[in-house]
């Protein structure tokens, strides 16, 4: 059981954000069928997992957000949204050795799904692949068209031809997509590459996104793991200013891919703060002041609405736009209320504000790719230190068996006394036991 409550988590990472085959699927009943088999993975399987009252807080907030899309909304998407949220809370109850290895086993099989769209993109570069263009109708309203090559996608619109390059989405919609999950499984994951080599396949497909998103929220999460006093403070600095020098400068003389599609997307401009933020469209922007100024903005307008008025884009104005501020708020402390008690205070606080950091710009909250790193990431780190190796974990768990059977090994008539008490006191050690299974 446990296997297969490892493989439809993955499934689900996949399927929730927008990879190619999932295209044609009722994508409204994938996140009811997903929870329905993971409830029952859980019930049959016996997971070690504890309901603590900060996982009834979660299961709450959750209720009230979904009773909130309900209002706004409808039931039908209610339902959905529920469901989308359940299996996030089976994962905060699941005690913290199968929340790492559920969290190694999502990220080597997707960085094994990421290394093979890799070789195929490379090998497309100089061989005739076959493919087919395909796009629902839904979607093919929003982006061009594209040639679906099986294992990756080659979106016409993500062809860059001042840069000269096709942007790696692998078998995602967007490369923006697929470079959001990678940056999130790899902090969840502390940048470990040591335990994981097959990390380093994400980072090269963030680096081949050329995605502005991907690339900021990469190097943010990379300085928030890597800063521990002034002097890696230093090294931090050094490396992004050694970056920025040599795409910028020495690279060709700044004519590069990285530098027209990044660097230059950096400078300042008046009216969008940056020249590359296009998150949005000019008369969607309009449209969100509007809203701030006669109160609209605080239910929102519904998406039916969004969607009538031809509300484009992505990010915190779009939420906002059709879940209102409440529903923004609402969101934000059913984060917050996934931390979980006794995790790495300065982990918890870096992984929230680099959600919301990608909330800002790529405001979907209720993915799977969002939850499942998330949870598992701060759930690993309960009652651990941010810069512990591997080694000084196992060091610390072998510390804890030895002092287990330390105590095991008391003296006979102590061994008697606790023998006698032992009817007494059996339900308060199921849950130890089922730990130990």
């Amino acid at each position: 059981m446990w296997t297969l409550f490892k493989f439809v988590n993955l499934m689900y990472l996949l399927l929730s954000s927008f990879i190619w085959f999932s295209f044609g699927l009722p994508r409204n009943y994938i996140s009811i069928f997903a929870s329905m088999v993971m409830i029952v993975c859980f019930a049959v399987g016996n997971f070690p997992a504890k309901i603590t009252s900060r996982a009834i807080g979660v299961a709450l907030a959750t209720v009230i957000y979904s009773l909130y899309c309900t209002f706004i909304i409808d039931v039908n998407y209610g339902i959905i949204t529920f469901t989308s949220f359940i299996p996030a809370v089976l994962l905060f109850t699941l005690d913290k050795d199968p929340q790492e290895d559920l969290l190694e086993y999502v990220t080597k099989w997707f960085s094994i799904v990421m290394m093979v769209s890799l070789f195929f993109f490379f090998v497309h570069m100089v061989v005739d692949l076959p493919h087919f263009p395909w796009l629902p109708n839904e979607i093919s309203g929003s982006y061009d068209s594209f040639d679906n090559y099986y294992f990756f996608l080659k979106t016409n619109m993500y062809l860059s031809e001042n840069a000269g390059v096709y942007r790696f989405g692998g078998p995602f919609l967007e490369p923006g997509h697929q470079s959001m999950i990678c940056c999130l499984l790899l902090f969840a994951n502390r940048f470990r590459m040591r335990r994981q080599p097959l990390m380093w396949i994400l980072l090269v497909s963030i680096l081949l996104s050329f995605s502005l998103a991907g690339y900021l929220t990469l190097a943010i999460g990379w300085a928030f793991i890597s800063i521990r006093n002034i002097y890696s403070m230093l090294g931090v600095v050094t490396v992004l200013a050694g970056s920025w020098l040599f795409v910028g400068v020495i690279w060709n003389d700044g004519d590069n891919p990285v530098n027209k599609l990044i660097f230059e997307r950096l400078e300042y401009d008046e009216q969008k703060g940056i020249k590359g933020n296009n998150r949005t469209l000019r008369h969607t922007d309009h449209f969100y002041k509007e809203c701030m100024k006669d109160g609209t903005a605080v239910l929102g307008v519904r998406t039916q609405k969004a969607d009538a008025l031809k509300i484009r884009g992505a990010g915190y104005k779009i939420f906002i736009l059709k879940y209102g501020i409440i529903g923004t708020v609402l969101v934000g402390l059913l984060y917050l209320i996934m931390i979980p008690g006794g995790v790495n205070r300065r982990y918890a606080v870096s992984f929230f504000v680099l959600m919301a950091l990608i909330f800002m710009q790529r405001a979907y909250p209720s993915w799977y790719s969002w939850l499942l790193p998330y949870v598992l990431g701060l759930g690993i780190m309960r009652h651990s230190s941010l810069y512990a190796s591997h080694d000084d974990e196992e060091d610390e768990n072998e510390d804890e068996d030895v002092e287990a059977k330390g105590q095991e090994s008391l003296p006979e008539e102590e061994d008697s006394s606790i023998h006698a008490s032992n009817d007494s006191h059996e339900l308060l050690s199921l849950p130890d036991e089922s730990r130990q299974r």
